[in-house]
Parts: C-alpha cells; structure tokens; sequence
C-alpha cells in the first residue's frame, strides 16, 4: 500500500517568513519613531502679540514670536526678509520696510517691527517672511517661516 503524503509548509519556510514580519515590523517601528522624534525636536513659532502704530501716513507694525517647541535655540538670529499688510480688512496687501528683529535666547522670544507707508487698519492681516538661524549639534540651520497674523490698533 502506497503511503499517502499531506502537503504542507516546510517548519524553515515558517521560521524564514517570521524572520521576515519581525524585522519589516521593527523596520516600521523604528521609521515612526524617528520621524516623530524629529518632528518634535523643531522650534515652533507662534505670533503672541501684533500692534500697529500710526503717526500722521506712516505706520509702525510691531509684533513678538515665542518659540514653543521642544528645540531651544541657542545662538540663534531671526531677520524679518519681508512683510506686507491690508491696509484695511479684505484689501490688497502693501509691503513695509523692516526694521528688523531682536532675538532673546533666554527667553526664546523674538520682536519683530516693520514700517508702512500706508495706513493699516485693526484687524489687517499681514504676511510676513522669517528666516530663522540657530546653531545645534549638526551645524547652524537655517529656515524660513512664513507668518499669517492679524494686528491691532490700540
């Protein structure tokens, strides 16, 4: 009598393809935790306050960025590139001139101030370009934020 032989998987198959999940499993893992880790090891900037002065046609907008990620900036420099603000709510932008920014590594708060030309309304929103420099354990980076904030006139 002939023996009858069931088909099934070799036990090396079986060892080979869970071999396999675990390290694409830890290929996986380790790929979320890295970018999550430096996801949040980034400054992360928020406008606190925005004011607008005016004298006579010219106006002064003045406004101040904490850094509330988890990466300190140590050495760092912020330089406002450019800026541009309704004039009124809704109407087309106008660009200012910067004046410039003034950075606290203590702190980790920057205050920013541009001048206009053109009168600029409460409640204008205005567009501004940050670059922002820091020197850390990889060199200096530098990056450029782009700001959307609304002002107001005391």
């Amino acid at each position: 009598m002939a023996e009858k032989r069931f088909g099934g998987i070799p036990p090396l198959v079986t060892v080979l393809i869970t071999i396999s999940a675990i390290v694409a499993a830890s290929l996986v893992a380790w790929f979320m935790w890295s970018s999550t880790r430096s996801a949040t090891l980034q400054p992360v900037f928020e406008v606190t306050s925005a004011y607008v002065s005016c004298t006579g046609t010219t106006c002064a907008v003045s406004f101040v960025m904490r850094n509330v990620g988890a990466a300190q900036l140590s050495g760092g420099t912020v330089a406002l590139d450019e800026i541009a603000c309704e004039p009124t709510p809704g109407g087309s932008p106008v660009a200012g001139t910067s004046a410039g920014c003034t950075f606290s590594a203590t702190t980790q708060v920057a205050s920013c101030r541009a001048t206009f030309s053109a009168s600029i309304s409460d409640g204008s929103t205005c567009y501004a370009r940050v670059r922002v420099s820091h020197t850390g354990s990889g060199g200096t980076t530098t990056s450029a934020l782009t700001l959307t904030f609304k002002v107001a006139r005391p």
